[in-house]
Formats: structure tokens, sequence, C-alpha cells
């Protein structure tokens, strides 16, 4: 009697023949969520071939990018099921549901509470480090929205009730409600709130929404991160924080990452706290080219001991001994990168505040630019440490510097901006660093009329870029 056998068994014999066993591509690794996978499939092909053909069934879709969430059948090797699906031609990925990690909680970095009050919360070292107050004074992140996908946050906190921050409640990942309010009871309550108060001490007039994602433990999994990014998105956020990681690539949140950053988000990353080379460790979403990577220095601009480095750190924020609120009326100091973070995507928002159609290239060239070189205080890490420290003042000043019609932010309108524009439009060259900026004729669009504006000032003598603007 003979037997048929399918492409993909021959397949998998012959893998453990050769003693390979196939992994999911782009996967991460480590622990995961018990009885889920994460799975795509190419336009075309149907969920329900999967699911009959491998007992599988649907716990939810995000819409954005067509990743499943599926229920593995019981008593199955996810990771095995896994890379027996990701044989089908028509997968494009698939693997368990990793998690994701604050990297405090699960690398000692633990909170001191602050219940006499004795620190000073506007004048802490950070804050001096990156003059806020004369940063603020010149941009408070006014009605930019900041995604905190994090722990929730706990919204009657002093800090918060008594000033004009607007806090908003996106949703509860966790609990899967509308209350994200950051709980107590593990090692990383407080860590959504503590992120929350630096972004009220550098950007107090921008507007927080709070995604829950991390338990208490400060533990989540990829798919439910991916979701609230895709909310964020869709709620109007600019910029999103994410003080999490994981090592190797969690597909589901790569796509809903590449969502927010096709929709102009900002992605700001914390690097971690191995205190190693992020490339080396394949962190994630920190080596990624649409995140920020932000790595974590203390008061003296040294990288901190616990801080990770490399050749994909974009920046550094101060990241020891932080002043924030913490839990019910307390505050805390605390370490981590966690906290770098934060520091930068509030300077985000103040830009964004200053020019709107500032793009995610634009906003990482003008960080870049203005940052404080850290190369000569850290000769041991030279070129590990991105651009250096982040300067707000010297960024929104920046911005305040560049013309309308300097497309490519080289300080002058000449015709190397018409020609930006034009091989922008018709030869599928860089975006313009600010779409206000590349909007000369005041049309509300970029398009070839806005390099004709500039044409016909440079050499016609024809209107100033945005003369007739708000």
């Amino acid at each position: 009697m003979y037997r048929i056998f399918s492409t993909a068994t021959v397949l998998i014999v012959l893998f453990l023949l050769l003693g390979y066993v196939p992994t999911a591509a782009g996967q991460g690794y480590g622990e995961f969520k018990e009885g889920q996978l994460v799975c795509e499939l190419l336009q075309g092909y149907d969920i329900n071939y999967i699911n009959q053909n491998y007992g599988t069934s649907i716990i939810d879709v995000l819409p954005n990018s067509g990743a499943y969430l599926l229920q593995a059948p019981s008593g199955s090797d996810e990771e095995a099921l896994a890379a027996t699906i990701m044989l089908e031609p028509g997968v494009l990925y698939c693997g368990a549901n990793y998690y994701l990690d604050a990297p405090e909680p699960f690398q000692r970095s633990t909170p001191f509470l602050d219940n006499q009050f004795i620190g000073d919360f506007n004048s802490q070292p950070a804050a001096l480090t990156l003059d806020v107050a004369d940063a603020t004074a010149i941009s408070d992140g006014s009605s930019v929205k900041i995604g905190v996908i994090d722990s929730g946050i706990n919204f009657t906190h002093p800090e918060f009730a008594a000033k004009s921050l607007t806090l908003v409640s996106g949703w509860d990942f966790v609990d899967n409600d509308a209350d994200a309010t950051d709980e107590a009871g593990g090692p990383s309550s407080g860590h959504g709130t503590f992120i929350a108060g630096i972004m009220k001490l550098c950007a107090p007039g921008s507007e927080i929404h709070a995604y829950r994602v991390l338990d208490t433990l400060g533990r989540s999994d990829g798919y439910r991160i991916a979701a609230a990014v895709v909310k964020a998105v869709d709620d109007g956020c600019r910029v999103i924080n994410l003080s999490l990681g994981m090592r190797g690539r969690n597909d589901a949140l790569d796509d809903a990452l590449h969502y927010a950053h096709d929709n102009e988000v900002i992605i700001v990353a914390a690097a971690g706290n191995d205190s190693s080379d992020i490339q080396t460790l394949d962190i994630f979403p920190a080596n990624r080219s649409y995140s920020i990577a932000v790595a974590a220095v203390d008061s003296m601009n040294i990288k901190a001991d616990f801080s990770n480095y490399g050749n994909k750190i974009d920046l550094c924020g101060p990241g020891t001994q932080v002043y924030a609120p913490f839990l019910d009326t307390s505050y805390a100091w605390w370490d981590g990168t966690s906290f770098a973070a934060p520091f930068t995507a509030a300077v985000v928002a103040e830009m964004l505040a200053l020019d709107p159609g500032l793009t995610h290239s634009g906003v990482r060239e003008i960080l870049r630019a203005t940052a404080i070189d850290l190369d000569p205080l850290n000769p041991q890490f030279e070129g590990e440490l991105g651009k250096g420290l982040i300067n707000p003042v010297a960024a929104l000043t920046m911005i305040q510097g560049i013309g309308c019609g300097d497309v490519n932010f080289d300080g002058v309108v000449s015709i190397t901006d018409a020609v930006f524009l034009i091989n922008y439009i018709f030869g599928g060259g860089e975006q313009p660093l600010s779409f206000s900026k590349a909007d000369s004729d005041c049309s509300g669009t970029t398009t070839i009329g806005d390099a004709v504006h500039l044409i016909n000032y440079i050499f016609g003598g024809g209107q100033i870029p945005c003369g007739g603007c708000p």
C-alpha cells in the first residue's frame, strides 16, 4: 500500500534528516504566549485554508497589517507548528506570539520611592542638563498627541491633576477595556506613569494617550503591542514611545510600526539595559531603521553603565537618577533607557508643535544635527552613542531658523530646493524634510507647483515662498 505525502511533510523530513529544524523567519525567540500564533498570508490566500489544515482558529486580526492572531490546537508545540505553517507557499510569516518586556523589571532597575517629597521634579539634573525651562519657553508640544505604549498611567496623580497636561486613556489591551490605568502590584507598576511624568516635564502642552500593554510584571506579547501601535496611529498620535523590547524581530509589531512610519508617526525606542551592542543582541524595535534608538547617559554625560550602545544608536538622553511621578501620590527616582527615550519623544513633540509638517527624516536630521557630541567624554564608546545627547533648545532654534522653501534644510532657498522637489515628485527621490516648508505656493499640498513657485522666485522675481501663507 502506498501513501502520498504532502510537499510540506517531505520538506520537514528532509530538514530533520539534515539536522535542521526550521524556524519562523524573522520571528523572535524566548518565551511566548502559550497556545497562540501570529501569522500573515500573502494577498489572495485564505486563512481558512490554514485553519482547516492545521486546526487553528482566529482570535483577532489587525486590519491595517493583515496579521492574524491564531489559537493553536490544544497540546501543540507552538514553535514547531508555526515552522510547519511557514512552509505553505501563501504564508508570509508565522511564529509563536513572543513576549516583549520593559527592560527595567527584568534587569534589576528598581525605583526608589520618595515619600518625603525631597526631590525637585522641575529642577532635577536631567531638566538642567536639557535646559528644559528654555526649551519649553520656545515650544511646549502644544496639541501634539504622544502615544505611551506601556503599563498605563496613574491619571489621578497630583502632578497631573494640578497641571494643564492632557491625559487620555486610549485602551487597556491587558484587561481589554477603556481604562488604561497603571496598576500596582509588580516590578513594572508605575513604569508608564513615570514615563508620562517625564513627558509632562518636557512637553507640558502635549496630549498624552495611554495604551496599557504591559502587565504589572512588565511583560506583553508582540501582537498586543502591535494592536496598540495601530490604534495610536488611528487615534492621531504623531509620536509613539516604546520603552520595551525583545531579542529578534516580531513581524506583527514590525508591520504595525511600518504602518506608523508610513503615516509619519515618529517612533522612539529605548535601547535596552544589557550594557551590550544592540545589533549584536538583535534588540527590537530599537535596531530598526524606522525607530529613533535612544541610549542613556548619566548627569555627567557618561554612558550609563547599564545602557546598550552600538552603531544602531541614534541619540542619547538622561537615564540615571531621573525623578518623576509614580504610583498613588508618590514620586520616585529610577534608572534606565526606558526613561532616556521619553525625554527624546517629548522633544519630538516640541518640534512637531513648531512645525507640524516635519517628516520622520526631518525630525531625525534636526535631532542628529543639533545633538551634543559625547565621544570626547566616552572614548571607549566612540561612534557607538549615536550623534550624542539630545539638545532641545538647539533643535527648536534650528526649526525656527528654517525658512519656507528651504526644502533640504541647508539654510538658503536655491535651485537645489526646486530640484529636490522635482526629484521627489517625479523621480521617486527622498521626501521633503518638512512638507510645510515644501509648500511654497501655500496650496496645502506638495506638487510641481511648489517647484515652479521656487524657480520663479529664484530667477524671475516671483513671490517669496509662502508669502501669502498664514
